[in-house]
């Protein structure tokens, strides 16, 4: 099946990654469709204001939006910092009309006041969107809401999650078989369609360790910066610095870091 698979590039720290984050997809993605959105004029002085804030992920939900109203394939967007380890095309083929990675935190994941009402949150840096009519309304429902400041940021992954907990939903666990391994993915039926939210070891929110993820996403100020960053393409995960935002100082984060014993006792167990 081909696929758009859209990424947002905007600024001097994601410009650096472009070309190895198109390389990679690539030679990762066999039936996929490449497409930069870099213009962030697109909303101004027309639908959002510049300083208000989630502005960037606004221009990025817009820029899908508009290319989800042109197509009749699906639409994989993917931050820059997302790095596919593998063929995304069997999460692209689950059954589903929206497709999208769980956020880190659980029940006390980003944005926690919805969170904590569905006990996980989700990730806009992976979504993949199918194209068809209850999607497409649900999609530019929430523009409208986003448009309208309803919940006081631009932010999408801020703006989908309360949609989900301020309307009627089920949430049901469905098990499947990804590349031979076990998942258990949270389904939740709203409005005549079917979200899956992925296992969170499917696309990995700061990987610790190699765990035949899909993807990995890393938060680029997490490992000290864009060149840091690209050594986590080409080497071992494993072999460098934890992805992490514990004992950052600069990050806000003073906690004692778990997740180095956490990489030594499974090394050791291997």
């Amino acid at each position: 099946m081909s696929y758009y698979i859209t990424t947002f590039c905007y600024g001097n720290k994601y410009e650096h990654v472009l070309s190895k984050w198109i390389s990679n997809i690539n030679n990762s993605c066999k039936n996929s469709i490449i497409n930069i959105f870099n213009n962030v004029n697109i909303l101004h002085n027309s639908y959002f204001l510049p300083n208000y804030p989630g502005y960037i992920w606004a221009i990025r939900f817009k820029h899908n939006l508009d290319l989800l109203m042109k197509i009749n394939i699906p639409i994989v967007m993917c931050d820059l910092d997302v790095i596919i380890k593998k063929d995304i095309e069997p999460i692209i083929n689950l059954p589903f009309d929206i497709i999208i990675s769980k956020e880190i935190g659980e029940e006390n994941a980003y944005p926690k006041e919805c969170s904590s009402k569905l006990g996980f949150g989700v990730c806009c840096g992976f979504m993949v969107i199918k194209p068809n009519i209850n999607t497409k309304k649900i999609m530019m429902q929430i523009f409208k809401n986003m448009y309208s400041k309803v919940y006081k940021t631009y932010d999408d992954q801020v703006n989908i999650m309360n949609y989900i907990v301020n309307n009627t939903y089920n949430i049901t666990d469905q098990e499947v078989f990804l590349d031979g391994i076990k998942y258990t993915n949270k389904i939740i039926e709203i409005d005549g369609i079917k979200i899956c939210v992925l296992d969170f070891n499917i696309i990995v929110r700061d990987p610790i360790l190699n765990i035949n993820q899909f993807a990995n996403h890393i938060n680029i100020d997490n490992v000290g910066g864009t060149q840091n960053f690209l050594k986590y393409f080409d080497e071992d995960l494993e072999s460098l610095p934890l992805t992490c935002r514990c004992g950052k100082a600069h990050l806000g984060d003073n906690t004692i870091c778990k997740h180095i014993d956490l990489r030594k006792n499974y090394r050791d167990n291997k």
